[in-house]
């Protein structure tokens, strides 16, 4: 028996599929996905073979997405939500920054969330204003505040949203408020000032009002390797005010004459941490790509 499913949860090399009859199989992927380069992930879309007994199934097509990301490796998303944690552990714009121009690059729509901000309202409300600035609705949450919650909960409804950010910045803290879990957070190492790997595997809940949402594993690294260099500029949306009017249409915004971003940037309408952010990552990208004709 053939039957369609959703990816719901990837746990131990075994893919566990919520079916549009009802039940939950667990199952084995194909071994031609490896020849065909392919894997699934959890969010895809797929159809499954099950025997009489719906003792064995298996991971036969993947049926096409509607977008892929590899960090977390999900499918078939309609936003993100990327928190950034005030404190504990501290936030690292740098990263930050890359996500947002991976996610960009993804065509997902992004919500910036500034979480732990009853740690340091201070800083949260200087996070909201840089990500407000460079073009992004940005929400502030608080873990005594219900009305926080319920800003963002109303993002959800009809949509599958993932959750993306270090460890411990309070993704599964907000999983739990909003779904009623009661699943287990992590705490921060003070010798690291990181967050504790406390969610392992990515996994779909869902929840009232057709919505879904995925709990990832935090990271606390990130390569981008997918966006070339010459085009990382489109994924800082508050350049595009400005691109045009360089005097170069292929200015990298480094050391160009007339350079209308750079400029910008010296005044004060773009962010400066952004902009410098942008040449980090630029000259990081420029750098593989040279590597790989050495």
């Amino acid at each position: 028996m053939r039957i369609k499913g959703k990816i719901t949860k990837l746990l131990g090399g075994f893919y566990y599929v919520a079916a549009e009859d009802g039940g939950v199989y667990e199952t084995r992927a194909r071994g031609i996905f490896r020849h065909l380069n392919q894997k699934p992930v959890v969010g895809d879309l797929v159809e499954i073979t099950v025997d009489e007994a719906h003792r064995l199934s298996s991971v036969e097509t993947i049926l096409p997405r509607k977008n892929s990301i590899l960090r977390p490796p999900i499918a078939n998303v309609d936003q993100i939500l990327m928190f950034i944690p005030t404190a504990n552990p501290r936030f690292n714009l740098l990263l930050v920054d890359k996500m947002l121009a991976y996610y960009e690059y993804k065509q997902v729509e992004i919500y910036p969330v500034i979480s732990k901000v009853d740690i340091d309202s201070d800083v949260g409300g200087e996070l909201a204003e840089l990500y407000s600035n460079s073009g992004y609705e940005v929400f502030k949450l608080s873990e005594f505040d219900d009305t926080s919650v319920e800003a963002i909960a109303s993002l959800l409804p009809h949509k599958t949203t993932a959750l993306s950010g270090v460890s411990g910045s309070g993704k599964t803290t907000f999983l739990n408020r909003v779904l009623n879990l009661n699943l287990e957070t992590g705490s921060v190492s003070e010798k690291t000032n990181r967050g504790k790997h406390t969610t392992r595997h990515t996994e779909i809940f869902k929840g009232p009002e057709d919505m879904y949402l995925f709990d990832t594993p935090g990271f606390s690294s990130m390569e981008i390797s997918e966006i070339e260099s010459r085009s990382l500029d489109l994924y800082f949306r508050e350049f595009s005010n400005y691109r045009p009017h360089c005097k170069f249409l292929d200015c990298t915004h480094r050391a160009e004459p007339d350079c209308a971003v750079r400029a910008a940037s010296e005044s004060g309408a773009i962010s400066r941490s952004r902009f410098d952010n942008y040449l980090k990552i630029f000259e990081d990208l420029s750098e593989k790509e040279s590597s790989k004709w050495r």
